[in-house]
């Protein structure tokens, strides 16, 4: 395990930056499988957005990115260029991403889309710019959290027809609220508002082939117009948790609409001009689960390429990919050995003022932030996921045995196998951890 806990200190300065990082029509979306091609035109834009904090000795990074995802690598090179912006530890930089389903391929997720390498270069150094800026503009800040309960998440895993199925459970867990961090100058210039809210950014379906940001682009678009500074989203822990409703842009535009509005109205209250800052992380070993037997793994293959072989010969080449990718999780199955296997996952916090960020890698559920909010007893938790890397689902212990996509089937177009059920206590306990040391 790895830890590292900066020290708190009194004042806070505070600088935001912003840019475009749309990446040109051509590349392929992903985050839908089945897709017919790559991208065929702009909608809307995608961005890149950097919060940077400072108490004058310690320094701290927020970074968000209108993309589904990055792999480990990928998030500790980024992690690691933002921090030299400063000479700060890369554990005190976080990166958290959007998770739109209308965005470029990225190396997070395997055989739905090819990523773009000179976009990613290029979105890299996009990045890095920003931290400069947020660094150059910093000034002495005034800070206030917020929540307002209302969003645009719905439960998503539903019982039907004897098993666990996407769908719509109106009685399933789901945080309806929006957590904010508003950030002004002392003189009340706006800085930042981040907010965090959790609903997979899917409105748009796998049959869109325009670039977009989804809800959340909109919600960031409507808080910059209406308040000033930058809007940076933090997708929540949606793994079980989709938007509602969806299929149109125009559905997009009024959760995103929602959202900004309840941002708006969650900071109006006092600002803080005072505050420490602190950060601590954790890096845990959790264990797979085994590989299947080599009989099962045989089964698994000619079943695989059986399927490959019946598609039909006007098959798209997004459900050809997902062919391809069948195979490919079965064959990897067949090379592993019953040795024990890890999956490295970084928990990261960062306190701010007597409010906490927690965030998670991979496509956290939803109980793991009601969990850790409750338990928690700083004024204020926002909790996200999708951040530094991710690496699968993240389900809690009781939905191993539901089953469902997200336990079964997501896992090949990630890695091998997934952790094992027991990950949910672990990556608890390592939170609880950090939260105490952070002073909560």
């Amino acid at each position: 395990m790895n830890r590292r806990l900066l020290a708190m200190a009194e004042h806070l300065i505070a600088g935001a930056a912003g840019a475009d990082i749309t990446p040109p029509v051509g590349v392929d979306l992903t985050g839908f499988g089945g897709r017919s091609g790559p991208s065929t035109s702009v909608h809307d834009d995608l961005a890149a957005r950097v919060l940077y904090l400072s108490d004058g000795e310690r320094h701290a990074f927020v970074v968000s990115l209108d993309i589904i995802g990055l792999g480990r690598q990928e998030s500790l090179a980024l992690r690691s260029r933002v921090a030299e912006v400063v000479g700060a530890d890369a554990d005190a930089v976080i990166v958290a991403c959007s998770h739109t389903h209308s965005g470029p391929a990225t190396h997070c997720i395997r055989f739905l889309g090819t990523p773009d390498e000179g976009y990613l270069a290029q979105m890299g150094n996009t990045v890095v710019d920003c931290a400069r800026e947020a660094v150059a503009t910093a000034s002495p800040a005034q800070i206030g959290w917020g929540h307002a309960a209302q969003g645009v998440g719905i439960n998503r895993r539903r019982q039907r027809g004897g098993g666990m199925q996407i769908g719509v459970n109106q009685g399933g867990p789901v945080d309806s609220g929006i957590h904010v961090l508003r950030v002004e100058t002392l003189a009340g210039s706006p800085v930042a508002h981040l907010f965090c809210h959790a609903a997979h950014a899917v409105t748009l379906g796998g049959d869109n082939l325009a670039i977009s940001a989804d809800w959340p682009g909109y919600a960031r678009r409507a808080i910059e117009s209406a308040a000033g500074g930058q809007a940076l989203f933090l997708q929540g822990c949606c793994g079980n948790i989709n938007c509602h409703e969806r299929n149109s842009f125009a559905a997009a535009e009024s959760q995103g609409r929602a959202v900004a509005d309840a941002v708006l109205h969650a900071v109006a209250g006092d600002l803080r001009s005072g505050g420490s800052l602190a950060t601590a992380s954790e890096l845990l070993d959790l264990p797979l689960l085994p590989p299947p037997s080599p009989e099962q793994c045989a089964q698994l293959l000619a079943h695989a390429e059986n399927a490959r072989t019946q598609l039909p010969p006007d098959a798209n080449r997004g459900h050809r990919w997902m062919a391809d990718a069948h195979v490919a999780w079965a064959e990897d199955l067949s090379r592993l050995d019953d040795g024990v296997r890890t999956l490295p996952y970084e928990v990261q916090t960062l306190r701010i003022g007597d409010g906490v960020l927690v965030v998670l890698p991979g496509e956290v559920f939803i109980e793991y932030a009601l969990q850790i909010a409750a338990a928690s007893s700083f004024a204020a938790t926002m909790v996200a996921a999708y951040a530094s890397d991710c690496p699968s689902y993240i389900p809690t212990t009781a939905a191993y045995a539901e089953g469902g996509y997200e336990v079964d089937n997501a896992i090949r177009y990630y890695g091998t196998t997934m952790p094992t059920p027991d990950m949910e206590s672990r990556i608890l306990a390592a939170t609880a951890g950090l939260l105490a040391r952070l002073g909560g």
